[in-house]
């Protein structure tokens, strides 16, 4: 009870604080400076329109259109359900004023999502890898003021899909199977948020060796013969109830499939939308470095171009160096969790153009990477300086720059 009262204390700081800068600069952003292409958006016609539209576009307005219209548009398939469905319900509640409600709907319901995976976070970080209290504060801040934590805030589905990631870390500390199967439908809701959830099975795999196989179970007893008959098919029937759960997962992809087989004939047609109209196809994880590296050593180092590059490539490689150095920190479940969800984004590139767009975001998903920066902060207490000075004023710069409908990541 005290560390849940603490999550929720260092929590409400944190996430009051960054939600009043990234308000501040929605103001800027929205009233002052006033973003471009508004011009075409018909009933815009005040300061708080413009500040809320400001935070409308791209994923965000693709989630809202699907909300509103469903699978309309075939292309919106690459796009899973889950989140378009929760923010129509909160649309639903707001009152169905189109794009305002749904937009508010996307906003609120990010936030709160947040909220709740910072209070997570501390409890995971605090009970399951026994940070003390400095420690797991310092990984809340380092989660809330990296330079592409704007999209916590935005409508996009990372919050939710962060919470539950966490929820699922912390369900799997325990061994009582209401929490394997409570993980279980957590990670059957996630695989219908995004396709990057299948790799939610590698914690279940590592958790599950761990508390069922390992030598803190009744593994090395029932070998030893060392136990009763009747306690051997007890435990193996417990073995098998907790394996079960992490099939919820490829079954909620296979769900989602077979709807799209049966509303468009095809049940890949989600991965072959991705492929001709989002532009990104399986290709190995090192091949959209090539392009990236490429364009910045040929081409002019001054246009908007040139920059997204540079930002794609130096906040895909960061986290990449920060969990390679940190890796023997990590227990196994959290090392491969980040591993796995690396290799899937990397594996996803653009084919043409700026090939590392929308990475920086993936990566940030690897929550490790803030755990290792608030292990090495205890060591090296100049890290809060220098993280502050580098990311926040970047976080500030994106959240404004995607206010400006400027493309961010």
């Amino acid at each position: 009870m005290g560390t849940l009262r603490s999550a929720w204390k260092e929590a409400a700081w944190v996430f009051g604080l960054s939600r009043l800068l990234l308000l501040l600069i929605t103001y800027v952003g929205g009233v002052l400076l006033r973003p471009r292409n508004m011009a075409s958006i018909p009933c815009v016609n005040n300061g708080l329109r413009f500040c809320l539209l400001g935070w409308y576009h791209w994923d965000a307005d693709a989630f809202g259109r699907i909300a509103h219209v469903g699978y309309r548009s075939v292309a919106d398939v690459a796009f899973f359900p889950f989140w378009p469905w929760l923010i129509r319900l909160g649309a639903t509640v707001l009152g169905h004023r189109f794009p305002l409600s749904f937009l508010l709907s996307e906003l609120l319901l990010s936030n709160l999502f947040f909220f709740a995976a910072l209070v997570a976070f501390y409890m995971l970080a605090s009970e399951g890898l026994h940070f003390d209290p400095a420690q797991a504060r310092k990984a809340l801040w380092y989660l809330t003021f990296y330079a592409y934590a704007i999209f916590f805030f935005a409508g996009y589905s990372e919050s939710l899909f962060l919470l539950l990631t966490l929820t699922i870390f912390l369900l799997l500390q325990g061994t009582a199977l209401w929490r394997w199967w409570l993980a279980g439908l957590l990670g059957c809701v996630a695989a219908l948020t995004r396709s990057t959830a299948i790799v939610l099975l590698v914690p279940f795999l590592f958790f599950y060796v761990e508390r069922f196989w390992g030598a803190g179970s009744l593994a090395a007893a029932a070998a030893s013969g060392e136990i009763a008959q009747a306690q051997r098919w007890r435990l193996w029937l417990r073995r098998v109830l907790a394996a079960l759960p992490a099939l919820l997962i490829p079954a909620a992809l296979a769900a989602y499939m077979g709807y799209l087989g049966l509303r468009f004939g095809d049940p890949f047609i989600y991965s072959r939308m991705e492929r001709t109209v989002w532009g990104r196809q399986f290709a190995f994880p090192w091949v959209a470095f090539g392009p990236a590296l490429g364009a910045l050593l040929t081409g002019p180092l001054h246009t908007e171009m040139a920059v997204r590059n540079l930002m794609d490539l130096l906040f895909t490689l960061l986290p990449l160096g920060v969990l390679a150095a940190g890796w023997r920190q990590l227990p196994a479940a959290y090392r491969f969790f980040s591993l796995a969800l690396a290799l899937f984004a990397l594996c996803f590139p653009l084919v043409a153009g700026e090939t590392l767009a929308s990475q920086p975001r993936y990566m940030m998903m690897a929550f490790p990477l803030f755990l290792v920066l608030a292990r090495w902060s205890k060591r090296f207490p100049s890290l809060d300086l220098v993280y502050g000075g580098f990311c926040a004023p970047l976080f500030a710069l994106n959240a404004l720059l995607f206010t400006l409908h400027y493309w961010v990541a």
